[in-house]
């Protein structure tokens, strides 16, 4: 009898542990998966400086926050693709400084970018909902400089607000690139902290953010480049390739990166990441090109 009482007391101890973690993970759960970093005193110095023209954008979200971009322009900017830059989880403007210019001056480029939520200068609370509504914002600010080629890009997490957009706005852009992508929160979780899965009680249940990736690249058909690092050690690869499997695109890329990194898709890299992009967004530009004067043909009254 002894031993049956243990046994009993020791279930229901499991059982309040699980239950407490459970409420705690629900109440808590934005705090474990959006980072909150800011720049350090180094960052906070450094300058765009003359290298770049650019400008400093500011706005409001649909929750009354003030948010501040960066619009980073290329020579010829008029005549030049928009990059809308969604950053990794924990991004801020000033992070990425030295890889924008890298972009601008290897790719021929304009760039979009905004610190995320609770990132930077921006103190607005994170969650998957208002980073899409975030970067609606965001677009339809990049949509008045009037581009004539758009392109969508987003690194890790950003990548699934980067395929959000493209879901949502695919007619207006000309291409999606997505490095180092995660097929869904769900799977990276598992992936990530198996141990904190299996005490869950039902992880669609408990889990607001989804970041479905795997639902969502499948109803998309712009041109697109899929992008990954050889030794990522935060998303496994196969995450991406699956993606690349379930695209809808008829014109889609895969480039690993052999000595990428999670954070440094760059790393040991001698500047071939940067020649396939460009390579790709011109090759995505000349599609569009191509269908549109095949829309105008057909129908003289289209816009271009």
């Amino acid at each position: 009898m002894r031993i049956i009482k243990y046994i009993f007391f020791a279930f229901i101890i499991l059982a309040l542990f699980v239950c407490a973690l459970n409420t705690y993970i629900y109440l808590k759960q934005d705090s474990f998966v959006f980072s909150n970093e800011f720049p350090t005193g180094e960052e906070k110095n450094q300058t765009l400086g003359k290298r770049h023209n650019y400008e400093i954008v500011t706005g409001t979200t649909k929750d009354n926050h003030k948010f501040t971009c960066w619009y980073i322009k290329t020579k010829d900017s008029e005549n030049k693709p928009i990059m809308l830059y969604f950053q990794g989880n924990g991004g801020y403007l000033e992070k990425y400084m030295n890889l924008f210019n890298l972009i601008i001056e290897r790719v021929d480029v304009n760039i979009f970018s905004c610190s995320n939520r609770g990132c930077g200068s921006n103190i607005a609370k994170p969650s998957e909902e208002y980073f899409y509504k975030d970067a609606n914002v965001y677009i339809e600010y990049v949509k008045t400089k009037n581009p004539k080629h758009l392109f969508i890009f987003g690194s890790s997490m950003g990548a699934a607000v980067a395929i959000d957009t493209a879901l949502k706005q695919h007619d207006h852009i000309s291409g999606l690139i997505v490095q180092n992508a995660f097929t869904s929160l769900k799977e990276l979780s598992r992936y990530s902290h198996p141990f904190l899965n299996f005490f869950l009680f039902d992880y669609d249940m408990i889990i607001r953010s989804k970041m479905d990736n795997e639902s969502k690249i499948k109803n998309i058909t712009v041109p697109t480049l899929f992008t990954l690092s050889e030794m990522d050690e935060k998303v496994p690869t196969s995450h991406t390739r699956t993606l690349f499997q379930l695209s809808a695109s008829a014109n889609k890329q895969l480039y690993l990166s052999k000595g990428g990194t999670h954070p440094n898709i760059l790393k040991n890299d001698d500047g071939s990441y940067h020649k396939a992009m460009k390579k790709f967004i011109d090759t995505a530009i000349s599609i569009r090109e191509k269908n549109i004067q095949k829309a105008v043909e057909r129908n003289p009254n289209t816009p271009n």
